[in-house]
């Protein structure tokens, strides 16, 4: 009996385990079929242009959508974010001008831009000892030139200092169109296909630089302008909706523009590119990082040799550093009139400001942002009330209407004179009131007011 007993648990041992082995069978091979069919996926996946993707992304759509675009083309649209593209916007303001650090939030914020201060210097506060040599002795320095000058090498170092790869670097007296971010985004698509570079982009520039970094600065707030007077070959001209006109460019751009074969119809739409070589003034350029180290190391480690916009040009002139201008500029002086528009010592002879920011104007700009934003903001808060005309049965009178209790009562209740044809002390419908019914003229606090 036992034997037999034997036999027979063995012989269930036997068809379970051949039961598992069957199901197991079946899972793997399963699982087989899934693996070949996510290599499918992953081949798909694979030949996709975009290298970023998280982990998160494999699913079905991939599977079915079309391909991802190369970086590329898109690039330019990255100046639409609050920087125009680049690292970050950083300002130069003196510590006492909280008008014009007012001004700047103010516009920036309407522009949807997001700017850095970095705080004036005064001269004064300058040891002797920090002042850069001046060995070629071509200018003897103001006080006031050489606290500009620190304020922009603290920009310059801040760059170095960080983890970002440009900066714009602007004034706190400046003006731009109110179309800035598709003018930047114009003029990053432009500079990806820059016909005036020495090297070919690289990968990075092509994925991760709107504006490459061929450059160490790009010149963009000049007051004054000139091309290299033997290589007016060396041009980029590109169509720009938001050039301003001739008449709102100032002469010193036509010419420049002219000479280097912008003219005629074609001013007032074009805007141009073109090696730097001899821009005045600093209300506008960006930098690299590259740059920022060249002019750190040109402009404060071996010498200053005058006011940090005529030493820069000065070193563009001399191959020291490399620079594009663009022209028209797209950031231009915002003037007032008056001792404002200067940070030099106030002249209690003259007069502080002449027309005030609401009479102010900017040139070689199409649409300014400043006026823009006054007119933006503009509104008439008793005026919105009077349009929206409250309607009159809801409206407080000293008269009610038609049918409530009167000193002289309608057509059909008692009256001093009876009938509606007769002499009331107060009429029906349509007679005058002290406050009266729904056609007649009344005092109170109707539409027209008390």
């Amino acid at each position: 009996m036992l034997p037999k007993l034997l036999h027979f648990y063995l012989f269930l041992t036997l068809a379970a385990g051949f039961i598992i082995g069957v199901i197991v069978a079946s899972y793997t091979l399963s699982q087989g079929f899934v693996g070949v069919d996510l290599g499918i996926h992953d081949t798909q996946f694979t030949n996709s242009t975009s290298d970023d993707l998280s982990s998160a992304a494999w699913n079905e759509s991939l599977v079915i959508e079309p391909s991802i675009e190369p970086a590329t083309p898109d690039l330019a649209s990255v100046a639409w974010n609050e920087s125009l593209g680049f690292g970050e916007v950083l300002y130069v303001s003196m510590p006492d001008r909280t008008d014009r650090q007012d001004a700047m939030t103010l516009a920036a914020s309407m522009s949807g831009l997001k700017l850095k201060l970095i705080n004036g210097v005064v001269g004064e506060s300058i040891s002797v000892k920090a002042v850069p040599d001046n060995n070629a002795n071509k200018w003897t320095l103001r006080l006031t030139e050489l606290g500009c000058w620190r304020a922009h090498a603290d920009a310059w170092r801040y760059l170095i200092d960080s983890n970002i790869e440009t900066a714009l670097i602007i004034e706190d007296d400046i003006d731009w169109d109110k179309n800035v971010h598709r003018i930047f985004q114009d003029l990053s698509s432009q500079m990806q296909n820059n016909t005036l570079r020495l090297v070919p982009p690289t990968e990075h520039e092509q994925t991760s630089a709107p504006y490459g970094l061929d450059w160490d600065v790009l010149i963009m707030g000049q007051c004054y302008d000139t091309a290299h007077p033997k290589r007016l070959d060396l041009v980029h001209i590109y169509d720009d909706p938001n050039v301003p006109s001739r008449k709102d460019t100032e002469e010193v751009f036509l010419k420049q523009m002219e000479s280097l074969g912008v003219k005629g119809n074609d001013v007032g739409k074009k805007r141009l590119i073109s090696p730097a070589y001899g821009p005045i003034c600093t209300m506008g350029y960006a930098i690299t990082r590259r740059g920022a180290q060249r002019l750190l190391l040109n402009l404060s480690y071996l010498n200053l040799r005058g006011p940090v916009d005529m030493d820069m040009m000065w070193n563009l002139q001399e191959g020291k550093i490399r620079g594009y201008s663009v022209t028209p500029p797209p950031f231009t002086a915002w003037r007032t009139g008056g001792q404002k528009d200067s940070d030099n010592k106030h002249d209690p002879k003259l007069p502080v400001s002449v027309k005030g920011n609401g009479g102010g104007w900017s040139s070689n700009i199409k649409s300014s942002a400043r006026i823009a934003m006054i007119n933006e903001l503009a509104m008439n808060n008793w005026m919105d009330y009077t349009k929206k005309a409250t309607p009159p049965e809801s409206e407080k009178q000293t008269g009610k209407e038609n049918n409530e209790k009167q000193t002289g009562k309608g057509n059909n209740e008692k009256q001093t004179g009876k009938g509606s044809n007769e002499k009331q002390t107060g009429k029906g419908n349509n007679g005058k009131q002290t406050g009266q019914g729904n056609n007649g003229e009344r005092k109170g606090n109707g539409t027209k007011g008390s």
